[in-house]
């Protein structure tokens, strides 16, 4: 595994923040940013939920007949949900995939909603990268629950590793020394943004969250994002937050103009950002010929 180098830089504190306690639960892989540790998620499985939906969506086992329910309901007010999700799915592991390989990149790190259980990231980077450590992190208490009991047991401990904490805010974790034990943040990372943009409802928020992120990287180092578009019919998009209800993951989609103003400034490797369905089509999922029913965004910025 890799751990930091010895006098590596560190990201400058954010202003304003301290760093909070972490608390490690049950393995050496497993940390809980912020104490005391939480109790485990209680799964509800009459309550549908986001990620357990997403993974009925695109072929997976790991729901229940509520998520089911909600995605069959779904789909009688927007018939291309189920498309849009394989497109996305698609468009996630061709990237990671992409970026695994010939680039020279030999750490990873994921930050999200999801940490997925069908097609789990970590295991598509090492196809290209054996001994790849890989940092999950995610403040969704279901997915981590999930990779603790799935991606572990396919995983080596001392490559797969999961912290739970808020996302959105990445300065905290950022500094952690848990993250640079695992994590060399002299040497380029491929980050995997996959349910950040898009699951952050404060535009300011989210800029503040991609400085951080990309200026605490070494140059060579490539970040995958991904985003949800408004749905080309407002009503679609006012029922799907419906059936979200209180919207927790604070799902978001967005016009291209909005953003674009999120990512000016940042460069993209070619194709640059586009329809997920053009980007570095390989015949896997939805092609280019239903690129105007998947309504999402991706791209590979580089960091020089």
């Amino acid at each position: 595994m890799m751990g930091s180098t010895p006098g590596a830089p560190r990201p400058a504190p954010v202003p304003g923040r301290t760093t909070r306690k972490a608390a490690v639960i049950g393995t050496d892989w497993d940390l809980v940013l912020g104490a005391p540790a939480p109790p485990p998620p209680q799964v509800d499985p009459e309550v549908p939920h986001p990620i357990r939906m997403w993974d009925y969506m695109i072929g997976g086992k790991d729901n229940y007949e509520s998520d089911r329910a909600a995605v069959r309901h779904l789909l009688t007010i927007a018939p291309d949900v189920m498309l849009i999700a394989r497109a996305a799915e698609a468009y996630a592991q061709r990237a990671s995939a992409w970026i695994a390989r010939d680039h020279g990149l030999t750490q990873f790190l994921q930050m999200g909603t999801a940490i997925p259980i069908m097609n789990s990231f970590d295991a598509i980077v090492r196809d290209h990268v054996p001994d790849a450590p890989f940092v999950c992190v995610t403040d969704d208490p279901i997915s981590a629950a999930h990779a603790r009991a799935v991606l572990a047991a396919r995983a080596p401990v001392e490559q797969l590793h999961v912290m739970r904490a808020q996302f959105r805010d990445p300065g905290p974790i950022l500094e952690h020394e848990w993250l640079h034990d695992r994590l060399n943040f002299a040497e380029p990372i491929g980050v995997l943004l996959l349910g950040m943009l898009d699951y952050t409802r404060d535009d300011e928020r989210l800029r503040q969250a991609l400085e951080l992120i990309i200026g605490a990287l070494a140059p060579g180092s490539l970040v995958v994002i991904l985003q949800y578009l408004d749905f080309p019919d407002p009503r679609v998009g006012d029922i799907v937050q419906a059936v979200l209800g209180d919207n927790k993951a604070e799902f978001t989609p967005r016009s291209m103009e909005r953003i674009e103003r999120l990512v000016e400034g940042y460069e993209f490797l070619p194709p640059g950002l586009v329809r997920i369905t053009s980007w570095h089509p390989d015949g896997t999922g939805p092609g280019v010929d239903l690129e105007q029913r998947c309504h999402i965004v991706g791209g590979v910025i580089i960091k020089r």
